[in-house]
């Protein structure tokens, strides 16, 4: 064990993937119910996570996530009620989250032990004239930074702080152009009607003659040991601010049973799934109907690409999918349309959609140790280069 990671079996998972692929896929899931009603109290908007599929194995996933409506910022809530994340908030957190555990993976396979780590993630949303975010136009100014504690060599650090940028899922997904397959499907009593796909694209023209406005979301993850951090998140504007937290990220463990709290992936996808939510209600509402079912959105982790077994899977979250299941009696092509506008105009599907940049920093003790920024283009040539070591390794062996 080191930093609270059992690091034994690495060798023999890459040998079991190769010859089992099944083995290496691990598919993530979370349910939203439609209707602030059955969503949570005050219009909270409420995510379940769903069993897990990993490998040939299910593992039962039973963790809530809640959100927020965007709107006024306002006062901290009167009593024990905690003030919760928008979903920008959440997506960034994800992010943070994410590099952190892959920071931890990173250091404690390269025999470092780590006496702190903290992740700071950063954008920018942009607002419209009405104060809401601008229709269809993505997270700008992205960023994150890391600060550790350890006592490596800084070569050491800058390298792994690399390697993070290229195997990290979440961040990858941001780099990528990462799209979300959409359907809906009416829901009954004798099992789901057949299954609807809603072509749907970023609204043409979004963000053109925006205006200036926008409000910065951040969320701030602090190592707590193995796989587990606590985050904090926060939107602010030029006068006002209001901040969330904390809350705690885990990985999964498989059938171990001691998982603390949902895993970056399940905040990924419980931010996309309310935000589109919050957008549909919206939509519905414009037309004169009410929409009652779920909301599903689920996507896949592969850890041949996570670790650089098969050069051709991708290292990102991905096979990302958004389903939404309508009450049994409610048209399915009205549903298709309504789902379409608020995809057309979501932020979160279009910052997964959009091929982005994002500005990295390592510091140490006050110093900073790496400033630079992360393509897909520089990860991708990472990978290339990796995959050319281990064949000229696999071929001298």
């Amino acid at each position: 064990m080191r930093n609270g990671l059992n690091i034994t079996g690495v060798s023999e998972s890459v040998h079991e993937f190769r010859d089992n692929p099944q083995e290496a896929i691990a598919d993530f899931s979370v349910t939203l119910p439609l209707g602030r009603a059955a969503g949570g109290p005050a219009g909270h908007l409420e995510c379940r996570t769903r069993t897990l599929r990993t490998g040939t194995l299910r593992v039962a996933r039973d963790f809530t996530l809640r959100h927020r409506p965007f709107g006024a910022l306002g006062k901290p809530s009167a009593g024990s009620v905690p003030v919760l994340p928008t979903a920008y908030e959440s997506t960034l957190a994800a992010v943070a989250a994410c590099v952190l555990v892959t920071q931890v993976n990173g250091y404690t396979a390269r025999g470092v032990n780590l006496g702190g780590l903290r992740v700071r993630a950063r954008g920018r949303l942009a607002l419209g004239a009405d104060g809401r975010p601008q229709s269809a136009v993505p997270l700008a100014g992205l960023e994150w930074g890391c600060t550790i504690d350890c006592e490596a060599p800084t070569e050491l650090l800058e390298s792994v702080n690399r390697l993070v940028a290229a195997f990290s899922p979440n961040h990858q997904a941001l780099l990528d152009t990462t799209p979300v397959l959409v359907s809906v499907h009416a829901a009954g009593p004798t099992g789901p009607s057949e299954w609807t796909r809603v072509d749907w694209a970023p609204a043409a023209g979004a963000g053109a003659g925006a205006g200036t406005d926008h409000c910065t979301v951040e969320a701030d993850a602090v190592w707590e040991y193995g796989s587990e951090a606590v985050y904090r998140t926060s939107l602010a504007t030029a006068d006002q601010s209001r901040s969330t937290g904390p809350w705690t990220v885990d990985q999964a463990k498989q059938m171990l049973g001691i998982d603390k709290a949902p895993n970056s992936q399940e905040i990924l996808l419980a931010a996309l799934c309310a935000e589109v939510a919050e957008l549909l209600e919206v939509e519905a509402a414009r037309c004169g109907t009410v929409l009652s079912g779920h909301l599903t959105a689920s996507g896949r982790l592969d850890t041949r690409g996570m670790m650089n077994v098969l050069r051709e899977v991708p290292s990102r979250f991905h096979a990302l999918t958004l389903d939404l299941a309508v009450t049994e009696g409610f048209p399915v092509a009205e549903a298709a349309e309504l789902l379409g506008a608020a995809l057309c105009s979501a932020v979160i599907p279009a910052t997964l959609l959009h091929p982005l940049t994002v500005d990295i920093q390592l510091c140490r003790n006050g110093d900073q140790l790496v400033a630079t920024s992360s393509s897909l283009p520089d990860t991708e040539a990472l990978r290339d280069e990796i995959t050319r070591r281990q064949q000229i390794l696999n071929s001298n062996s």
